[in-house]
């Protein structure tokens, strides 16, 4: 019998294995540390979401009459999301029919709870007890949130505010919140959606072991800030409220009024307790380009200067512009995570993209990832990239194996990712996406939007003529605007006009 022990990626695992094999009369054989290992001998192998990435373990999971997930206390894995990405992983092979063992497992049982929760009751998330996203004075329990909570000013006490403690215990009921339609929307079409992925991760980090443990978070775990809009490129799905650039260029082809008035500071990080600051802690900053906003850097050294660089210090970025100020300021704090908004590969994201240099991404990614910094892919399927996202899959395969994608959908309708016309070609591009090894990296909703989208389409839907044609309208004004042509970038794209005739 050939038995794959999952463990917390020490040297503890090879102990427990060896006892394992001994208790039942076979050979700990060691490590596997390389997707293209072949198991010819009987007896137990281990290895860890550290040592090969998620998806490089399930396609070597076939080989085994049995995954079994090494039942070691919490506080001996090296970090929570090791543990919660292993949890995952059993939890996909389970799905996928192989012959697992881990849901007696102690630390298991929380998760399976946890698990249950969000699926049962609707409307329960973790972000009205521990985040703060402020904008323009106001209080968000998160980005997606689409109204105001409350001025922020007003909140005097973040554990016990009468209005917080509405939403929360609204929530705790699952009455669904008309303000968290984003999240809904996501599951209504069966992509794993922020409330339920943030709410697993924040479980694990806080560590929470109940319900009841949410009455003992008396401050902000997570502070989400969009500090301003000044920007170093201007994408076709972004706005001039997100990209200053954006912003002049729409007032001088006359897309938007002179007047317009463009919203210039979201929120400072001042509002940022540094000093109440733990290794539990996450401050993720968005712009604009946060690499090229001065408010950004004056923070980094606040806390530099505050002996305060232990929590987790995460950016949103285009990748464009990594200064050597910026990375020897990153280079001081422990716990950091790189975000790289890349929606296609090579010059389709740069012609997406406009002003970004795809040789110059892919440089800073492999920089920072060979600082140590965590890297992910922040990705939108749209309308440019639904007949293309496989080769963006296929090139982190390669490339950047281990770096997991988070997936939002275009919410922009004239590039929405549910109305392309070549329904064909759009399963064709998934149904490759399937066959990566990141297809099932743990981010945030990448194999569910990936399967929603080929569910889709796999029923040749048709498509609303309307909105295809306000696309082509705005993309080709802003070719006109760049001397670009969508037929240069993504021909297949450019030649659904004959669906309009």
């Amino acid at each position: 019998m050939k038995i794959l022990l999952i463990g917390n990626n020490c040297e503890h695992t090879d102990s427990i294995a060896t006892m394992l094999a001994k208790d039942n009369s076979t050979t700990n054989n060691g490590l596997i540390d390389t997707e293209n290992f072949q198991v010819s001998t009987a007896g137990y192998y281990h290895t860890s979401v550290a040592d090969l990435a998620f998806g490089e373990i399930i396609q070597i999971a076939p080989q085994f009459n049995l995954i079994k997930l090494s039942d070691q206390p919490i506080d001996q894995w090296s970090h929570h999301r090791v543990f919660l990405q292993s949890y995952k992983l059993m939890r996909e092979l389970d799905n996928l029919g192989l012959n697992t063992d881990y849901k007696d497992n102690k630390n298991v049982k929380k998760n399976l709870y946890f698990d249950n929760l969000l699926t049962n009751n609707p409307s329960f998330c973790m972000f009205p007890w521990m985040t703060v996203h402020p904008k323009n004075g106001y209080y968000y329990p998160c980005s997606r949130f689409r109204e105001p909570v409350k001025k922020l000013s007003d909140i005097k006490d973040f554990a016990t505010d009468k209005d917080l403690a509405g939403l929360r215990n609204n929530m705790l009921h699952g009455i669904r919140i008309d303000a968290c339609k984003t999240c809904y929307n996501y599951e209504d079409k069966g992509i794993e959606s922020y409330r339920q992925f943030e709410s697993k991760d924040w479980i694990s980090q806080i560590g929470i072991e109940s319900l009841d443990d949410l009455h003992k978070i008396t401050s902000p775990y997570y502070y989400e800030i969009f500090v301003n809009n000044t920007c170093n490129i201007m994408c076709r799905s972004c706005e001039p409220n997100w990209s200053h650039l954006i912003a002049q260029e729409a007032v001088d082809h006359g897309i938007i009024a002179s007047d317009y008035t463009v919203r210039q500071t979201l929120a400072s990080t001042d509002v940022v307790a540094i000093d109440t600051l733990t290794k539990k802690s996450r401050v993720y900053l968005h712009g604009g380009e946060p690499t090229v906003i001065k408010e950004v850097y004056d923070f980094m050294q606040k806390c530099i200067d505050q002996g305060k660089t232990d929590f987790q210090l995460a950016f949103c970025t285009n990748g464009q512009k990594l200064s050597k100020k910026f990375l020897f300021l990153l280079s001081h704090f422990s716990n950091t995570h790189l975000s790289f908004s890349i929606d296609a590969y090579g010059k389709i994201n740069d012609y997406w993209r406009h002003g970004s240099n795809w040789e110059t991404i892919v440089a800073n990614m492999k920089t920072v990832d060979q600082m140590g910094c965590k890297t992910s892919f922040n990705t939108v399927p749209g309308i440019y990239n639904a007949t293309n996202l496989h080769l963006l899959l296929e090139f982190a395969d390669e490339h950047f194996p281990k770096s997991t994608f988070y997936m939002q959908i275009n919410n922009r309708d004239s590039q929405d990712v549910y109305n392309h016309p070549d329904s064909e070609a759009v399963c064709r591009s998934m149904e490759r996406c399937m066959q990566t090894n990141v297809y099932y990296s743990d981010g945030k909703s990448n194999k569910t939007c990936i399967d929603s989208i080929y569910n889709y389409y796999s029923n040749n839907p048709g498509f609303d003529p309307i909105r295809l044609q306000q696309f082509f309208e705005e993309n080709d004004r802003l070719d006109k605007i760049r001397n670009s042509y969508l037929k240069d970038y993504i021909p297949e794209l450019d030649a659904c006009r004959r669906f309009l005739q």
